[in-house]
């Protein structure tokens, strides 16, 4: 950080409580966000309190520095960038303030998830539901003036919104709401100049009355006056900041509704969709979403289902939803909508109506989760973020889409289209390649030509996502008249152009010819080679660390497109459980690609990587894997997070502490030699008080004993350490430090499970630890070391036929995901292709018939856990789950509750530990609840977890297994007979 920035720094902190950001690497995470332009920002604050917000502003005004307020980063137009100073309200300012019988009251920061959440436990909803909802915020919903499909019911904030808290452009802080524009206070000064504005020109305003309900992008004039009152909180609804920054808002909320009906409705063409949506408007949908046939096609390759539901033949499709309070209106109005689409000469081939909730959450996929599957989209040409959201008339669509076609055809361009037909929205995505040579003159010539015809039929730009900077240069040239009134309003309120500038106005005296803003650096060929962002000047340590190509690095980086899907505070979906225990943007899974992304570019110089900052970011990161599961576009985080944290380790001594736990193999073989004294030890207050100091074990944590070498000597007894000479399907079982060194019983059973089934064993003993910690830490020579060594005993296994199974699904994550980017090795796609968990191996053995069902009843209630390693690649209910449920007796519950937050060695470690528990709270929670008699769990982290505030064992699953065949019975203290009702130690509270 260079002295100037510093200075920044230093004045900043002066005068706000919250964070100031002004390094590099920080301000990487917020030159970008959903859309595809980059500008990095002089600094980041993020406030705890209007008041910071207020003094930001301040500062801001003092020097001239633009401040730019920002919400989840998602926006597809670039509707939160700039160069001065970037507000975040979403880390601190997330309070729902106050609940009403009807009106709620946020601060800007709110999820708009959390929210809906918050109110449908009261029987209200908020209404306004766009399709990112569980990552964008009420601040920026409030900037955009979000609406969403539902919008016909429900309409847009503006219509919800009743006052707001805002900080002016000269940091003054005023509570608005509906005012007479009379009076000597500080709104009613605003109130007037708004008011004198709208009657000066009110023909102009007139002239451009919206061609829906839906309205335009920038300010909403047309409906601000009220029985003399002028609006002004409905004003600040769509001005994307450049009048006021939101600190807080109160709403008016909606009852919910009690009864839903949905269909789909297909097509054989885009027209016949359209025309087919406005003959079912006078039946008052609530929803009418229209795709076209590269949306269905996209959404038939995302699941089976899909394809099913879907006729390849289907041009076109409706999505329509009914609401109201009674079954059988809104029910009766669906039946009547797909009467009327099927009459005549219609073309709709196929309809399908969704008969329980369920299916019409299935059928809501269509539109709320295929969009994201765009961002996977690994071609060259892909669908880019860059025209999207036009409005036209409704009764004009029709005319509309062959238009736009013609233009496309003309360009001999390709784009995906859908939107919400109802109120005549729609987003259009073409087909591009932004790294080529005239891509960007391309998109923009398209831009003019499609926006042309917006205008010839009525239409206009910006109704739902905004202007931003990708829309608002061309807004301005489709509506002169109108963004020169614009730009009156914006001086009433921001008369030096502070707030948010290059958006929708311009204020008096600056230049009103907008630019559009420059793309990406990854994305624009005038940016640095890639050779030369690497080589020069040369790194600390050269990247790419892994065995992948820099091209595939620097593809796998580029490949997050911003969206903020992996910044989602729900738990059902997991990313990110560290995000969600301290939601800050370091903490998000795309601050590693951007921060990946910079350095590749040239943002960010090579040697920041051994930086404090970068290590920050990478921390954040503990390899659940959710990630990779849950990101729509698939990229590969925790490989660029082991690049960040190798890149730093290797100019960079690593702590004891992290050392000592990242050899956690190494030291339960030693204590297993010891094994009286290491229990002893870890059962002693004063010698755990050591331990901490030492090795860094938090003293709190409860650490399952030590029990020796005795699996390793029980396999060799019985011949299984050599390779099996059976006929049949055979298994080398690659065992974990858990097993080995603390549950020797779970090997035994798992081993005894299969050969029950007939299965033949072979325990190489020459088989060393994983190396899942050594990855985790960033220690990746050390990692080699044991990869090396395991992929020559896994590899002449698998030539001989031999499938490898481990009970710890990290360790099938290592070798599968780890080693083939640790090693260039010929061997590592066949080794990965033949490892799998136990409980997979299992439920294959089940699909094929070949498992024994022969179990005896296990009457116990067990609260089953699925680890992230175990849910990687799909987040379906996992193997061992399906596999218990066929032990009669047994109920099993199933939680949801996200992480268990032990992540390996991480909550082991005394400066995570308290995470850790935040983290995994409700799954304690709920193995503390009544009736439960025992948690079950692939994980040997997770079940350390799971025991850590009760008394009550949690188990493998392998050993529910081995006990329902009646296997390693009378054998006590190796025996399965008490393995549901022991105690798992004292309670341990903190």
């Amino acid at each position: 950080m260079d002295l100037e920035r510093k200075r920044i720094e230093e004045d900043l902190r002066g005068v706000v409580s919250g964070d100031v950001v002004c390094d590099d690497v920080g301000r990487s995470l917020y030159a970008t966000d959903g859309s595809l332009f980059e500008i990095w920002p002089l600094a980041v604050v993020r406030p705890r309190t209007a008041e910071d917000v207020a003094a930001t502003v301040r500062w801001a005004a003092d020097r001239g520095v633009p401040v730019h307020p920002r919400g989840a980063g998602s926006s597809l137009a670039g509707g939160s960038l700039g160069p001065g100073v970037v507000i975040d309200c979403s880390r601190f300012m997330r309070r729902i303030v106050e609940t009403g019988a009807d009106s709620v009251r946020v601060q800007p920061g709110v999820v708009a998830a959390q929210l809906d959440g918050h109110l449908a436990r009261r029987g209200r909803i908020f209404g306004p539901d766009p399709g990112n909802t569980v990552t964008t915020t009420i601040g920026g919903m409030i900037g955009r003036d979000s609406s969403g499909s539902r919008f016909l019911r429900h309409g847009a904030v503006r219509g919800r919104i009743v006052s707001a808290e805002v900080v002016l452009a000269d940091g003054a802080i005023v509570e608005l709401s509906p005012c007479a524009a009379a009076g000597d206070d500080r709104a009613a000064a605003l109130a007037a100049g708004v008011d004198r504005i709208l009657e000066e020109f009110r023909g102009v305003i007139a002239t451009f009355q919206p061609p829906s309900r839906a309205t335009h992008g920038g300010y909403r004039l047309h409906d601000l006056d009220h029985d003399g009152l002028i609006d002004l909180p409905r004003l600040l609804c769509g001005a994307e900041g450049t009048l006021g920054i939101v600190t807080a808002a109160t709403f008016q909320t909606l009852p919910a509704d009690a009864a839903t009906a949905v269909g789909l409705l297909l097509f054989d063409s885009l027209e016949s969709a359209a025309e087919a949506a406005l003959r079912l408007l006078p039946l008052r949908p609530s929803a009418c979403d229209l795709f076209d046939r590269r949306h269905l096609a996209l959404a038939r390759g995302t699941k089976p289902s899909f394809e099913l539901l879907i006729p390849p033949v289907a041009e076109a499709g409706l999505l329509v939803e009914f609401t109201g309070d009674d079954p059988a209106d809104s029910g009766g109005r669906l039946d009547e909508a797909m009467g009327l689409a099927h009459r005549g000469r219609s073309g709709c081939i196929d309809m399908r109506r969704a008969e329980d909730a369920f299916d019409a959450a299935f059928f809501w996929e269509l539109s709320r989760n295929v969009v994201s599957t765009l961002h996977g989209v690994r071609a060259a040409m892909r669908p880019v973020p860059f025209l999207e959201d036009i409005v036209v008339p409704p009764p004009a669509l029709p005319d509309a889409l062959r238009r736009f076609q013609e233009v496309l055809k003309q360009q001999q361009a390709t784009a995906m289209l859908f939107g919400h037909a109802g109120q005549g929205q729609l987003h259009l995505r073409p087909h591009a390649d932004p790294r080529q040579p005239g891509e960007r003159q391309r998109l923009e010539a398209l831009a003019e030509a499609i926006y042309a015809e917006v205008a010839q039929v009525g239409g206009t730009i910006g109704g739902e996502q905004g202007l931003g900077l990708s829309r608002s240069p061309f807004f301005r040239r489709l509506f002169p008249e109108l963004a020169d009134v614009f730009d009156h309003i914006k001086t009433v309120f921001d008369p030096v152009g502070l707030l948010n500038p290059g958006r929708l106005a311009a204020a008096a005296g600056a230049s009103a010819a907008f630019e559009l803003a420059p793309f990406r650096r990854g994305l624009d060929l005038q940016a640095r080679p890639l050779a030369d962002a690497v080589e020069s000047p040369p790194p600390v340590s050269p990247l790419p660390v892994l065995t992948w190509a820099r091209e595939r690095l620097a593809v796998e980086s580029d490949a997050c497109n911003g969206c903020g899907s992996c910044r989602s505070l729900e738990v059902a979906t997991r990313t990110c459980p560290r995000y969600r225990e301290n939601p800050r943007e370091e903490a998000s899974p795309r601050a590693k690609a951007n921060v990946m992304a910079a350095v590749l570019s040239g943002g960010i110089d090579p040697k920041t990587l051994s930086s404090a900052e970068v290590r920050l970011v990478a921390d954040t990161c503990f390899n659940c894997h959710q990630c990779r599961t849950d990101c729509a576009a698939g990229v590969d985080i925790p490989a660029i997070v082991m690049e960040l944290k190798a890149a730093h380790h290797a100019a960079n001594s690593i702590e004891i502490d992290r050392w000592l736990l990242s050899r956690v193999d190494t030291l339960s073989a030693l204590a297993g030699r010891i094994k009286p004294l290491a229990n002893w030890a870890i059962a002693n207050p004063q010698s755990r008080w050591i331990l901490e100091k030492t090795v860094g074990v938090a003293r709190g944590r409860k650490l399952p004993p030590f029990t020796g070498r005795r699996f390793m000597k029980w396999a060799a007894r019985r011949g299984i350490t050599r390779p099996s000479r059976r006929s049949g399907p055979r298994v080398l079982y690659f065992l974990d430090t858990y097993a080995r060194w603390h549950d020797p019983l779970l090997a035994q059973a798992f081993v005894g499970v299969l050969e029950r089934n007939g299965i033949g064993v072979f325990v190489d003993p020459r088989q060393v630890a994983s190396g899942m910690p050594l990855v985790a830490e960033g220690d990746l020579d050390g990692a080699r070391r044991l990869a090396r060594k395991n992929i020559r005993i896994l590899a002449e296994a698998v030539r001989l036929g031999y499938r490898i199974v481990c009970t710890e699904p990290s360790t099938v994550t290592c070798i599968t995901h780890d080693y083939p980017l640790l090693l260039d090795d010929d061997e590592l796609p066949r080794v990965a292709a033949a490892t799998c968990d136990a409980m997979t191996f299992l439920w294959e053995l089940h699909r094929e018939g070949r498992l024994r069902l022969d179990f005896r009843p296990v009457p116990s209630r067990l609260l089953y856990h699925a680890p992230c390693h175990s849910r990687i690649g799909s987040a379906a209910a996992t193997p061992a789950e399906h596999l218990l449920r066929l032990i009669p007796g047994l109920t099993l519950e199933g939680v949801d509750r996200g992480c268990s937050g032990m992540a390996g060695t991480f909550g082991l470690a005394r400066e995570n530990y308290r995470t850790s528990l935040r983290i995994g709270l409700g799954l304690v929670s709920a193995m503390r609840a009544g009736g439960i008699e025992a948690g079950a769990t692939e994980c040997s982290a997770c079940r350390i977890q799971m025991e850590q505030g009760t008394t009550k064992p949690a188990v493998h699953p392998v050993k529910v297994l081995a006990k329902a065949y009646g296997l390693l019975e009378g054998r006590s203290p190796h025996g399965l007979d008490g393995l549901l009702t022991a105690t798992s130690g004292s309670l341990t509270t903190t």
